[in-house]
This record gives C-alpha cells, structure tokens and sequence, in this order.
C-alpha cells in the first residue's frame, strides 16, 4: 500500500474513531460540564457570564481533567486491541507498514479528540465568554502528546494500555508529591516519572493566562513523544504477533 492509499485510509480512521471513542467522550465531557455549570447558572444567574477567577479556575480544573479522560479513551487499545483480537492479520495482509499504519492513528485520534474538545469547549464558551478556546485546544493538544504517547507506548508493549496508562499517570503525580521532601537517591529516580507535577501549572497559566511556561510545556511534549518514538521503533523490530 503506497502512502496515498494510506492517507486516503485515514478518513476510515477518522470514522471509526468517532463510532467508538469520540461520541462517548463527548457525552462524558457534556456530563462533567452539565454538573459543574447547571448548579452554577441556578445560584449565579446572569452574573455567571462574568464570574471570577476562583470560579473560573474551578471550571478549568474540571475542563483539564476531560481532557486527561478523553486521551485515555482515545488510546485505550490503539495497538493491543489489534494484537489481542488478531486483527493486525487482515490489516497487514497488504504491504502496509505497521510503523506508518499506527503513527497516521496516532495522529487521527489525535485530531479526533481536538474536535471532539472544539465542540465541548464552544458550548462551555457560550456560557463562559471569558474562556479561551483556542487556549483549551492548545493544552488538548500538549497533553494529547505527553499522555497519549506515553499510551502509546504501553499499548505496543502491554496487553492492558489503558490500566497501565492510568497507573503510570496517577502513580507518577502520588510519587512525586510524597517523595518532594526527599533530597537523597528516591528524590532523584523520581525524576525519570513522567512530569504530571506541572498540569496544573501548565492548565492554569495557559486556559486562565493565556501564556506558560515554554519550559513547562517542552517538558511535557518531549516526554511524551520521546515514548512514541520508542513506541514506533518497537513497532518497526518486533513482532504484532504475542
């Protein structure tokens, strides 16, 4: 398969990624809004069209973390799931690189989840004026490569990307929290974590700010993409098959 017929494939990428994984994180992410905005506009009325920064700063925190579920949905399973099912044997029977194959569904998935939070972020705006959009699809964006290449990777190497994903994502923010007060050698392996410690600051400064830390966000997208790297050279000397 040469790569116009690969990126043509990409639209079917692109649907299948919104009949299993983006119409569920748009109902997930309207859920979440709904429940923080509803009792909001209740109690606030019209004032909520310009609340303050500790309200704000509420609603960006809830708005990050859609997007920390909405690339775990997306990954889950991107290349397990072909592993485990034997799918990659009907998908690969055709000369197709299974390297360019699943970096182009890296990068659907990732226009997919950009959309998906347009939509979510345009709705939230429409009742918020005073929060960014283009903001919001920036910090999608940046966490989409830190988390989802991390997810990624797990997904060429484990069985259970998902599960693995969360655990590294979760367990990285718990070890680095506890582990601040240590100046000996615990201090320093914890280095090598991913560097969950600056979503906040990052969430923060960038969709309340307008502006962060360029070190920050390097941080952030260099980590991630240094696994997807990994991920695709895993891809391109191993084997699909377990």
């Amino acid at each position: 398969m040469n790569r116009g017929r690969l990126g043509r494939y990409a639209l079917w990428q692109f649907r299948d990624f919104w009949v299993e994984r983006g119409v569920a994180i748009l109902i997930i992410g309207f859920l979440w809004g709904f429940v923080l905005i509803e009792p909001l506009r209740r109690t606030m009325g019209p004032q909520l069209q310009t609340v303050g920064a500790q309200v704000l700063g509420i609603v960006i925190q809830v708005a990050s973390a859609v997007v920390s579920l909405a690339v775990l949905i997306a990954l889950n399973g991107m290349v397990s799931t072909d592993r485990k099912q034997g799918y990659y044997r009907f998908l690969f029977a055709k000369p197709v690189s299974p390297v360019a194959f699943y970096a182009q569904l890296f990068f659907v998935y990732m226009a997919g989840v950009l959309l998906a939070m347009l939509v979510l972020a345009s709705l939230l705006h429409m009742v918020l004026p005073n929060f960014s959009v283009i903001n919001y699809l920036l910090y999608a964006a940046v966490i989409y490569i830190a988390m989802g290449g991390i997810g990624f990777f797990l997904s060429v190497t484990s069985r259970y990307d998902w599960l693995s994903l969360a655990a590294v994502w979760l367990g990285a923010r718990i070890l680095r929290d506890v582990t601040t007060r240590f100046d000996d050698w615990r201090g320093k392996i914890v280095q090598l974590l991913p560097p969950v410690h600056k979503l906040d600051d990052v969430a923060n400064s960038l969709i309340f700010n307008r502006t962060a830390q360029m070190s920050d966000v390097a941080w952030l997208v260099g980590y991630g993409a240094l696994f997807f790297v990994l991920g695709l050279v895993l891809l391109r000397r191993g084997s699909l098959a377990d």
